[in-house]
């Protein structure tokens, strides 16, 4: 899949000078002129929050029953339908990753035993 640039034809380099009419452009405050003040206005509902409509709770829904026969098929389709995806190994792969594992397997039990034997021999000195 590759993946492609989208081009922006709307920021040409002829438009950079030009101002964009649909854009407000913000004054800049300057040392002597004061700060700009925002008012917002807000709405009834935001200004009175205290008073609220209480809530009337509906009864609870029966739920329906459950069909598990359903339930069961759904979800071994739904296994199926993964277990296709996946990427099984050769043979061959299966192999190379057990030798692979059983050599790392054998020269980390070797280390190991090295260790072992190094510290053994240094605490039976040292007692």
């Amino acid at each position: 899949m590759a993946v492609t640039k989208k081009q922006d034809n709307n920021n040409s380099k002829k438009d950079l000078g030009k101002k964009d009419p649909g854009k407000k452009q913000l004054r800049k405050r300057g040392p002597d002129k004061e700060p700009l003040k925002k008012e917002v206005a807000l709405s009834k509902d935001k200004r009175d929050t205290t008073k609220k409509d209480p809530v009337k709770k509906d009864l609870p829904v029966k739920r329906e029953k459950v069909n598990r026969v359903e339930q069961a098929q759904k979800f071994l389709r739904g296994a199926l339908n993964e277990l296709k995806k996946v990427h099984w190994p050769t043979r061959r792969e299966i192999i190379i990753y057990t030798v692979v594992v059983l050599v790392a397997v054998v020269v980390v039990g070797m280390l190991i035993w090295i260790f072992d034997s190094l510290l053994s021999t240094v605490l039976k000195l040292i007692l």
